[in-house]
């Protein structure tokens, strides 16, 4: 018995090619928002995170007595720039013991500019209350007179 041949066309309709571009360039734009919420709201904690590490680094200098000095922390929000120094005030530091580090530029930092932390009793100079903002996401520190920093 002879069968008849069977037709079939293996081809990709013009609508199956066009859900298929449709689709894939629906899940981009979903990935790509999620993506830059994500990029935001790391930026903000890892800010956090030097910010924090620098101020406690500070004052477990100044409390050990190292170098036989007060240390701070200086940030200059022209260059975002965070510096870590040995000395009574920034104006006054030596510059050979700085420790930089730069910040993200597109985050937004207030409530610090200076702050120094006494020798042996580790008592900051001031209890800042520091805003870290990056597009709708922020972030608070503080630091009360004790020198205990809250997250």
């Amino acid at each position: 018995m002879i069968y008849p041949a069977r037709s079939s066309n293996r081809g990709v309709t013009l609508i199956e090619l066009f859900l298929v571009v449709t689709l894939v360039s629906i899940l981009s734009l979903v990935s790509t928002a999620f993506y830059s919420r994500f990029l935001g709201a790391n930026a903000v904690d890892v800010v956090r995170d030097d910010i924090v590490g620098s101020l406690r680094k500070a004052q477990i200098y100044s409390m050990m007595g190292k170098q036989n000095s007060v240390w701070g922390v200086y940030y200059n929000s022209g260059t975002s720039l965070l510096t870590l120094f040995m000395g009574n005030s920034y104006a006054l530091r030596d510059a050979a013991f700085d420790e930089e580090f730069n910040l993200n530029p597109n985050v937004s930092l207030s409530g610090l500019s200076e702050i120094t932390f006494s020798r042996i009793t580790g008592l900051p100079s001031s209890q800042p209350t520091i805003n870290i903002t990056y597009g709708n996401k922020s972030r608070t520190v503080t630091m009360n007179s004790q020198g205990i920093v809250n997250r």
